[in-house]
């Protein structure tokens, strides 16, 4: 993908290698919309989803020079990096408020805050094609995708949870990330 700067997202990870802040701004701008509603799907908690997306870009910042090319798309590389931090804070959470409830009692509950209509509208679009781009899969590979990607499932709790061989699962999910590559014009890993 080529944004503002004219660099392809593998040229602004060289160039953040090379310790380029304004590689990282712009990286950041060309995905943070689309990486924090994928947190916020994941935690249901947007400063926790912002928390998500700041350590996101801390580890870019310093994992740069081990990004492989061949080995998949810059976005789909973000993609995962925020999904695993994602559901890392998740199970964090879930182990702290275990020990909250029992140590502390209901009355610990921290509210959070409400939607941020700024953010809420910059990422509405890409949001809209990202969706799109999702109803069009074919109902198994949407489901695998919506299941490991937003739900937080692992493959292989997804395969023993519907019965299937992992395989099976791995290859349903390869296809219908291929097809949303496609769809978004992603380019070829």
């Amino acid at each position: 993908m080529k944004g503002r700067s004219g660099d392809s997202d593998a040229e602004l990870l060289r160039r953040i290698g090379d310790g380029d802040a304004l590689a990282v701004a712009l990286l950041y701008d060309r995905h943070a919309s689309l990486l924090f509603a994928l947190a916020r799907r994941i935690v249901r908690d947007e400063p926790e989803a912002e928390d998500v997306l700041h350590d996101a870009f801390v580890l870019v910042a310093a994992r740069a020079r081990q990004y492989v090319p061949e080995r998949g798309a810059v976005g789909a590389w973000l993609v995962t990096l925020v999904r695993n931090l994602s559901i890392d804070r998740m199970r964090r959470r879930n182990r702290h408020g275990a020990i909250t409830r029992d140590v502390l009692g209901p009355e610990t509950r921290i509210a959070s805050r409400g939607p941020d209509p700024e953010r809420e509208l910059a990422g509405a679009a890409e949001r809209d094609r990202v969706r799109k781009a999702l109803a069009a899969l074919p109902e198994v590979q949407r489901a695998t995708l919506e299941d490991a990607f937003y739900g937080g499932l692992t493959y292989a709790e997804i395969a023993a949870r519907d019965n299937v061989p992992l395989g099976t699962i791995k290859s349903r999910a390869a296809r219908a990330l291929a097809a949303l590559r496609d769809a978004l014009g992603e380019p070829e890993p």
